[in-house]
């Protein structure tokens, strides 16, 4: 039997059941070592950029690396498009507008008085028993109620959204449509319209269902497409890296003990963990006219994996790319994009992970009593089921 790592750099795969984010790790530096441009067979055909300048570059270049062909890849039929990042301008500088209100940088500092309360109730109960799941008990339910509140989606449907998305991330690449996941979706987001409209409230959502464009009302296909980025990218992202700071510190007291004396480097701390350990490892793109990188002709038409998980790791750009260290003085990691795709709620989940940090080191040290199991949904989100944890 083939090194899972030397075939799937010879051939990558993103959603080989080998693929996990440890493998990971050792597939993007042996891809970025062969050079600026991979190819590989999987789904038909599709090219790899893994180097930070160009992952970067692609990033920016909307206009070339398009991504209204769909970003998640392969995709089960009559799976809904996720606005705005699945559009092109203009319908993604429209959903764009209509969807930003909730997660500006006003806002979000407009919400830091709530969500630190809201984690300082998460973890009180953990420390006060002594032990818990950080995963479950503050990982989940904190980005599913600040999405929830930023929004206006229920009790009752932030309460159904983490299910609903993971049996999305089955589905999708594997189904030939979207029949086995995504009506349950669609009946949710139907529900959290309807009432909006008949109990309308100062919530974006009752804002989103009255609003016009050019005179008309957003379609019900409109509200869905923003709904299910909402519900999806609003909480996985932030889930995923708060279990992975949760992780990292738990390994290492004497990062606990330094953040603790030293409240300035916290954000670094946030920094590090989003480079090291970005909750998406890649996104890809569809090109729109014959494109050159590093001498590689990449015809048009062609899908393009672009590696930020790699991208985040190259030497090129970061010293010590795989050691965590808060002495970077600049991080320009790709987690959160760049162009005009950047992440709308990026100060919203700085927000969150700050609050973490902050509320966390008012406590003793708390240390892993077992360690989680890491692994992709949708083959480039990377979870961590669970963080059992003791406290001091």
């Amino acid at each position: 039997m083939s090194c899972p790592v030397d075939r799937l750099t010879a051939d990558f795969d993103h959603h080989d059941p080998e693929f996990t984010p440890d493998l990971a790790l050792r597939v993007h530096r042996a891809v970025r070592g062969r050079g600026r441009v991979a190819h590989s067979s999987a789904h038909g055909g599709m090219w790899v950029l893994s180097h930070h300048a160009d992952v970067d570059a692609a990033l920016r270049d909307h206009e070339t690396f398009a991504s209204g062909h769909g970003v998640f890849f392969p995709r089960a039929a009559g799976t809904p498009r996720f606005a705005p990042l699945e559009y092109d301008p203009p319908e993604q500088t429209r959903y764009r507008a209509l969807m930003r209100p909730p997660f500006t940088p006003a806002r979000a500092k407009e919400s830091a008085a709530a969500i630190t309360g809201l984690v300082a109730e998460l973890v009180r109960p953990v420390v006060e028993r002594g032990h818990g799941d950080l995963v479950a008990e503050l990982a989940t339910p904190l980005p599913l109620a600040v999405v929830g509140a930023a929004v206006g989606f229920s009790p009752e449907a932030r309460a159904r959204i983490r299910e609903l998305t993971s049996n999305t991330w089955k589905g999708m690449p594997r189904d030939a449509d979207s029949g086995g996941f995504w009506p349950p979706f669609a009946e949710l987001f139907r529900t959290e319209i309807r009432r909006a409209r008949e109990n309308p409230g100062d919530d974006h959502l009752s804002t989103l269902v009255r609003t016009r464009v050019d005179g008309e009302l957003l379609t019900e296909d409109d509200l869905h497409v923003m709904l299910v980025a909402y519900a999806i990218a609003g909480h996985e992202t932030t889930m995923n890296t708060i279990g992975h700071l949760c992780w990292v510190l738990a390994r290492r007291p004497d990062l606990q003990d330094l953040l603790r004396e030293h409240p300035d480097l916290r954000p670094r701390a946030v920094e590090e963990t989003l480079r090291l350990w970005a909750p998406v490892d890649h996104g890809t793109r569809f090109t729109t006219r014959e494109v050159e990188v590093g001498g590689t002709t990449i015809p048009a038409g062609a899908r393009v994996v672009l590696l930020t998980g790699a991208a985040n790791r190259d030497p090129a750009v970061f010293d010590d790319p795989d050691e965590f260290r808060l002495d970077r003085p600049h991080n320009r990691h790709l987690t959160f994009g760049q162009g005009v795709h950047f992440c709308l709620g990026a100060h919203h989940a700085r927000t969150e992970f700050l609050a973490v940090l902050d509320e966390l080191a008012r406590h003793g040290n708390y240390r892993l009593t077992a360690e989680p199991t890491r692994y992709f949904e949708n083959g480039r989100h990377i979870c961590v089921d669970r963080l059992p944890v003791e406290f001091d």
